[in-house]
C-alpha cells in the first residue's frame, strides 16, 4: 500500500511521518492518562478505523443504529462532517438523513461541545454513535469498534503521509473489536496480523451488499433490482475512499464500464464539471455513482438535459459472522454512566 501522495515525494514524506508519529505518540500518552478526556450523560459507541480512506463506517453506522432502533433504543450519530462548516451538512450526514430519518445526526468538529448542546434538549436519546471516532479522544466512548478493510487492511504499511495509517497498528488493542469489511470468506492471513496487532482476533466480519438500486431519470426515482444493470454499458464515477470495492461489486453485478472518471473522496460536483462529465458519456447508457456522490450532485443536475438515467446503488452492510457477539457487546455498554457528565472545556 501506498500514501496518499505521490511516490516522487518520498523523501519528504518518511521525515514527515516520523515527525507525525511523535506527534500521535505525545497525543495518545496524554489521553492515556485521562486528561481532556470527557464523559457524556449518554453511553457513546465509537466506530472508526486506523488508516486513511474508506472502510464502510457510514454503511456500518446504519447497520448498527437500525439494530439498536429494533432494540427500542434512541440514538443519535455524532461526526465530524469531513469538509463541512460547524452547523452545516456533510456527504455523510446526508446519506444518514435519507436511510434513518429519525435518528438526529450532529455535526461538528468538536462532538464533546455538540452532545453537550444537544442532549438536555433531548432526554429520550440514550446512546451516541460517535462516526470516526477511534482518533477523537477528547469524547468518552463506553464501546470501541475499528473497522478494517479486508480489500486493504494497511496493517504493515507506514504511517501518514508516507503510508496510509493514522497511527501505528499496534495501537488497536485499545480497541475493544475489530471488525473486518468487504470480506466474503475469512482471510486467515488478515485474521492472524489482526490478532498480532490487537491481540485477539477479529469479532465480526462483514460483506457490502446492494439490497437494490436507485434509478434517476426526468420521469422521477424508481427502484430496480441489482440485475438492472446485467449487460449494461455505463460509466462511473466513484468520489469515495475506496472506488475498487464499488467497482468490484459493479463487475459482479454484470454492469460494462466503458468509461471511469477518476475523483478524489468528497470532491465536489459543479455544473461545469457535470456538464463535462455529460458530453463524455458517449454511448453509455447509464451513470453510476455512489450515495455519497448523488447527495452532492441531485441539487446541480437538470435532467432536461441529462443524458441518460443516474444509478445509485442502496447498499446494505451483511455481518455474517459475529453479529450477536458484536451485537452484545454493544447492548452490555447501554447502561447509565457511572461518572457525571462533564462539560467541554
Amino acid at each position: 500500500m501506498t500514501g496518499p501522495l505521490p511516490g516522487w515525494l518520498a523523501p519528504l514524506t518518511r521525515p514527515a511521518a516520523r515527525l507525525y508519529a511523535r506527534a500521535v505518540d505525545r497525543r495518545n500518552r496524554r489521553f492515556d492518562a485521562r486528561r481532556d478526556v470527557h464523559r457524556a450523560a449518554v453511553p457513546v459507541v465509537s466506530i472508526g478505523n486506523i488508516t486513511a480512506g474508506g472502510v464502510g463506517k457510514t454503511p456500518f453506522v446504519a447497520w448498527l443504529a437500525e439494530r439498536l432502533i429494533d432494540d427500542g433504543h434512541r440514538p443519535v450519530i455524532v461526526m465530524r462532517g469531513y469538509g463541512a462548516r460547524r452547523g452545516t451538512g456533510s456527504d455523510e450526514a446526508a446519506e444518514f438523513a435519507g436511510r434513518l430519518a429519525a435518528v438526529p445526526v450532529l455535526v461538528d468538529p468538536d462532538r464533546v461541545a455538540s452532545l453537550a448542546r444537544f442532549l438536555p434538549d433531548h432526554p429520550e436519546i440514550d446512546v451516541a454513535l460517535m462516526d470516526d471516532g477511534f482518533q477523537h479522544r477528547r469524547l468518552h466512548r463506553d464501546v470501541d469498534l475499528v473497522l478494517i478493510d479486508a480489500m486493504r487492511p494497511g496493517l504493515g504499511d507506514r504511517l501518514l503521509p508516507a503510508g496510509r495509517l493514522r497511527e501505528p497498528a499496534a495501537n488497536l488493542r485499545r480497541a475493544d473489536a475489530v471488525v473486518v469489511t468487504r470480506a466474503d470468506r475469512v482471510d486467515r492471513a488478515l485474521e492472524a496480523a489482526i490478532a498480532d496487532a490487537h491481540g485477539v482476533t477479529p469479532l465480526a466480519w462483514c460483506a457490502h451488499r446492494w439490497r437494490g438500486l436507485e434509478i434517476i431519470d426526468a420521469e422521477g426515482v424508481r427502484r430496480e433490482p441489482v440485475a438492472w444493470l446485467e449487460g449494461r454499458a455505463v460509466v462511473t464515477r466513484f468520489g469515495v475512499g475506496n472506488p475498487a470495492g464499488v467497482a468490484r461489486t459493479l463487475a459482479a453485478a454484470g454492469a460494462r464500464v466503458v468509461r471511469d472518471v477518476p475523483a478524489r473522496d468528497h470532491q465536489p460536483f459543479t455544473r461545469a464539471g457535470l456538464e463535462r462529465l455529460a458530453a463524455g458519456l458517449g454511448e453509455a447508457e447509464a451513470l453510476v455513482v455512489t450515495g455519497k456522490d448523488w447527495v452532492k450532485m441531485e441539487g446541480l443536475i437538470d435532467f432536461r438535459r441529462w443524458p441518460v438515467p443516474i444509478v445509485v446503488p442502496e447498499l446494505d452492510i451483511d455481518v455474517w459472522q459475529g453479529a450477536e457477539a458484536l451485537l452484545s457487546l454493544v447492548r452490555d455498554s447501554l447502561r447509565p454512566p457511572t461518572d457525571p457528565a462533564c462539560p467541554p472545556s
